[in-house]
């Protein structure tokens, strides 16, 4: 049930990333950073995934616990995701340079 949460909270901190303006996740053919669904939604897509973590590990653990754990998945993961967009976004410019140069 607590792996269950921690991906809840993994997912709901990946949807508020995308929700940014600034996510380079995703990019368009202009290196522009764009949302596979509108900000909006993945905002509110955000914030249930992250209450839906909280009860999920409220259940064996508590209240106290969960918003513990929901507190602590939610700011490393958020923290994650910015580094995996980047270095998605540097290997995709290393694979442009490497397309030019052949």
């Amino acid at each position: 049930m607590q792996a269950f949460a921690v991906l809840l909270g993994l997912a709901a901190a990946a949807c508020l990333y995308l929700a940014a303006p600034n996510q380079v996740l995703f990019v368009t053919a202009g290196g522009e950073g764009r949302a596979p669904l509108p900000p909006r939604l993945l905002g509110w897509l955000g914030v249930l995934l992250t209450i839906a973590s909280a009860w999920t590990m409220s259940v064996p653990e508590g209240w106290p616990v969960a918003i513990a754990a929901t507190l602590v998945t939610l700011t490393c993961s958020l923290s994650l995701w910015p580094f995996i967009g980047t270095w998605a976004h540097h290997r995709r410019g290393l694979h442009r340079r490497e397309g030019s140069a052949a």
